[in-house]
């Protein structure tokens, strides 16, 4: 009907076993089938479903998958997810960056994230995320079919104030980005010819690493930087696991629980609103789990290492390090440090338990914080 969001519910609760059975085949078929733009919201039952074809189905549709797990009820969770569909506000949006002059901001921003916005419905809230380049204001132009007809919506953004007491926007924007390189790299395993050696995947494999590094942002793909032991300055060592990993993981688990628990963490990541500050994950066994030994404070990373915590800025080079300065609680110095430290919001850098080393005004400090 005109005016009407077109909406298809798909239920699968197996793998295509007659007909086509090429993953790429048939998400190339489902996308290619689709003139009328319908949202195709898929449900996967079960863990005996491709995960990722699921996954990336509903999301070229601007839709969403989800995944019922053996004992829970499908009428349940699909009525739930019927239930929100009811009126959306607006659908078909598109984002555009004008600068003052209402022309098209080219080159001020880079990497938005999700870069197809997704329909908004009664409750929802959009959440962008991406870089900006230059210090002159620009306006963010979000418009889209509202409420049955066009409507625009203006932002205008100045980054004069901008300060580290918004720190905590770089480390979700980055767990978003390396959500969608890990994502990338699951949807290339759709062809099974597709390695760990190949260029692309070497490609998103380094940026996961350094992502992930630099910002303290573990997944089961990277879990292993926290390992007591690991040597982060070994970069060559570190992204031939790191790869190990993703091939055998993203790359070729399509199926069964280990891939349904890729999807329970890789969905919520990719349009994540709030720090996951304990990187809690869950396993290839569906289990929770939490990494204690990198922890996220103010807008730095502090990896564990022996008795130590290590600025992540300095953890790739800590081995050949030495401290500019050592401050000892309770000290002077100590008082001063956490008074500058505060001024930039940065006060938390020092409240671990235990040692820190840490970069202040391009020094490395060591504090012996022992209480």
């Amino acid at each position: 009907m005109e005016g009407m969001l077109p909406i298809v519910l798909f239920l699968t609760d197996g793998l295509p076993t007659v007909g086509q059975t090429s993953e790429v085949a048939i998400r190339n078929l489902v996308t290619k089938s689709n003139p009328h733009n319908r949202r195709v919201f898929t449900f996967g039952v079960g863990f005996d479903v491709n995960a990722p074809l699921l996954e990336k189905v509903a999301a070229e549709s601007r839709a969403k998958a989800e995944f019922v797990l053996p004992k829970e009820d499908v009428e349940v969770k699909v009525g739930r997810v019927f239930k929100r569909l009811t009126g959306p506000v607006l659908a078909d949006a598109e984002l555009e960056v004008v600068a003052r002059n209402g022309e098209p901001a080219i080159g001020r921003t880079r990497d938005v994230i999700p870069q197809k916005l997704p329909d908004l419905f009664e409750g929802d809230q959009l959440v962008l995320l991406g870089q900006y380049v230059g210090e002159k204001p620009i306006t963010f132009k979000i418009s889209g079919n509202y409420r049955g007809k066009e409507r625009a919506f203006k932002f205008r953004f100045k980054f004069g104030k901008a300060s580290t007491k918004n720190g905590f926007v770089p480390r979700l924007w980055a767990s978003r980005k390396i959500a969608e390189l890990i994502d990338a790299i699951r949807q290339m395993g759709a062809d099974p010819a597709t390695s760990k050696d190949d260029p692309k995947v070497k490609e998103l494999v380094d940026e996961i690493v350094r992502l992930s590094t630099e910002f303290g942002i573990l997944t089961e793909y990277t879990a292993f930087l926290a390992r007591e032991g690991t040597d982060l300055a070994r970069r060559p060592e570190i992204l031939r696991e790191a790869g190990r990993v993703l091939e055998l993981r993203a790359l070729r688990s399509r199926a069964g629980k280990d891939a349904v628990s890729q999807s329970f963490n890789i969905q919520p990541q990719k349009m994540q609103t709030s720090l996951n500050y304990g990187n809690y994950f869950y396993n290839e066994n569906m289990e929770r789990v939490s990494i204690a030994a990198v922890q996220q404070i103010n807008d730095q990373a502090y990896y564990r290492r022996a008795n130590r915590w290590v600025d992540s800025r300095l953890v790739q080079k800590e081995a050949e390090i030495k401290p500019a300065k050592v401050i000892e609680f309770g000290s002077k110095e100590y008082i001063e440090l956490a008074e500058k430290l505060a001024k930039e919001n940065r006060q938390g850098s020092i409240a671990l338990a235990g040692d820190i080393l840490l970069l202040v005004d391009g020094e490395p400090i060591l504090v012996r914080n022992t209480r």
